[in-house]
């Protein structure tokens, strides 16, 4: 397994589909619509770490608000410019370890699990850092995640899941190294051609992550099990943390 899974863009083109769909986009338009009212303000800069192809990018620039969407990935962005017509999104190719505009961003938002990628731990508080420096005082930063809470209630050993067209996605998840991370193995069965994957990502408790950012200069202000606002605890399927800088 490659410490960079996330660079190979071969897994977001096999892959990218089934993540990527008109149900999960039509998901992301009410997402967004729910953390701005959760957010109770109207912020006016977004910043968009690992956008993706736009699922949350394209309605927040809907919502009338200036939108900057960066990922590593040349085909999901490319992706987000074929979908974004006249909307005002402005695209970046970086590495988000790397990426960072001093006190340009209102709001940050880094959704469907897009933090925590890296092997080596440092490289998220590398993130967190650029996060800080790139929000606006008084800004705020949405992390959106899977808790490990949640995956130590309701994590399978094996799951598939058969689309409509006729492939099917075998998943094999793990939790390893003393539940720190996720490991998963991916086949993708389309027709008479086979994909396997394999990647990790890095999980925290809820508690472990308000800390993390805490060492970074952002306070945990709110965390909540849903975009409905609802507390986090043992049913919570989401772990969403509002932050802000001290």
């Amino acid at each position: 397994m490659t410490d960079d899974w996330y660079l190979d863009d071969e897994f977001w083109r096999n892959f990218g589909s089934l993540m990527f769909n008109a149900d999960t986009f039509a998901r992301g338009e009410q997402e967004v619509q729910q953390l701005l009212s959760l957010l109770g303000t109207t912020p006016k800069t977004v910043l968009d770490l690992g956008s993706g192809p736009g699922r949350h990018a394209l309605p927040l620039a809907r919502a009338g608000l200036e939108v900057t969407a960066v990922d590593t990935s040349p085909s999901l962005l490319e992706q987000l410019d074929s979908r974004r017509g006249d909307l005002p999104v402005e695209t970046v190719r970086a590495d988000m370890r790397e990426f960072s505009r001093e006190r340009a961003f209102d709001l940050v938002v880094m959704m469907w699990t897009s933090f925590g990628y890296f092997r080596d731990e440092a490289d998220h508080g590398r993130v967190l850092d650029n996060i800080r420096s790139s929000l606006r005082p008084g800004g705020r930063l949405v992390l959106d995640l899977v808790g490990l809470e949640y995956l130590c209630r309701n994590l399978e050993p094996a799951h598939l899941t058969e689309y409509d067209e006729g492939r099917m996605l075998v998943e094999r998840p793990a939790l390893v190294e003393d539940m720190t991370r996720l490991e998963n193995q991916w086949l993708l069965i389309d027709g008479d051609r086979v994909h396997f994957h394999e990647f990790s990502h890095r999980v925290w408790s809820a508690g472990e992550l308000a800390r993390l950012l805490s060492q970074h200069g952002l306070e945990a202000v709110d965390i909540f099990g849903s975009y409905d606002g609802e507390p986090y605890d043992l049913e919570a399927e989401r772990l969403i943390v509002v932050a802000q800088g001290t």
